[in-house]
């Protein structure tokens, strides 16, 4: 488990100029000097029905991410893809790309995301084991050797409605990736009706939950209004909340390595007789 975590955050959906410049602005104090990255959808492209918002789109949205640039110019910047066609021309806006779940196996969308971004994220599928994954570094890195690959757990289909969170699964995706990051909101997701609900309350129990584990990074939804969220509202934080659990996460982390520090240096004493 590393010290410094890799932290992405922000909205669901990029929604607007407005909701998505609020959010910089709230998230970028409570991250500043941090390994993070706002986060912001440009087309919520596998929305339930067919009806449903789906956001500003992608030549709107590089307008977006440039004045967000302009403003923070620290802030770094990932968004998913979902067709190849929309990979390179964001290679130069943002700072990396994400695969959705549905799409992690894509071979053609992994290898143009390789060939243009050197950090590639890719949501593991609910319905994939951990060992199913082996196989996406090698996709990401065959056009671009140096490209990072992190993979992100979200939960894993239990039944046709449920998800469940399997903290131990961290331990093997370490073995195919160079970032394993926990998705503590969209874990939450239920099956209800006909349509998808979150839980925002207990996204965050995930969140500190997650703490001894040995995840690199957190990924969390996280919005300045969750309930008029245009997509997954259920499950997005609230933004006034998120500086609070980000420093009691550290925290728990602070504490949880220190007593494993102080566990390992009494096994050596024992094993060595108390000999320094």
């Amino acid at each position: 488990m590393t010290d410094e975590m890799l932290w992405i955050a922000g909205p669901c959906s990029v929604e607007s100029y407005e909701i998505f410049v609020e959010s910089a602005k709230k998230l970028h104090p409570t991250f500043k000097g941090t390994n993070w990255y706002l986060k912001g959808s440009f087309d919520k492209a596998n929305r339930t029905a067919v009806t449903g918002r789906r956001g500003p789109g992608l030549e709107q949205t590089i307008e977006i991410f440039n004045e967000i640039k302009r403003m923070y110019p620290d802030i770094r910047i990932i968004t998913d893809v979902h067709e190849t066609h929309q990979v390179e021309p964001l290679a130069d806006v943002v700072d990396a790309i994400q695969i959705p779940a549905f799409l992690c196996r894509q071979t053609d969308l992994l290898v143009e995301s390789g060939r243009c971004f050197n950090y590639v994220n890719i949501k593991k599928g609910q319905w994939m084991s951990p060992q199913q994954t082996s196989h996406f570094h090698e996709k990401v890195k065959s056009q671009n050797p140096k490209a990072e690959v992190w993979i992100t757990d979200r939960g894993t289909s239990f039944g046709y409605g449920n998800l469940i969170v399997d903290f131990g699964a961290a331990a093997i995706l370490k073995k195919f990736c160079d970032k394993v990051i926990f998705d503590c909101t969209h874990s939450t997701q239920r099956i209800v009706g006909d349509f998808t609900r979150g839980d925002r309350e207990m996204a965050k129990q995930y969140l500190l939950a997650s703490v001894p584990f040995g995840f690199d990074g957190i990924f969390m939804e996280t919005h300045p209004d969750p309930d008029t969220a245009l997509s997954d509202s259920t499950c997005q934080v609230d933004m006034d909340d998120v500086y609070m659990l980000k420093e009691k996460y550290s925290q728990m982390k602070q504490a949880y390595l220190a007593k494993v520090k102080l566990a390992s240096r009494k096994k050596k004493r024992k094993t060595t007789g108390g000999r320094k």
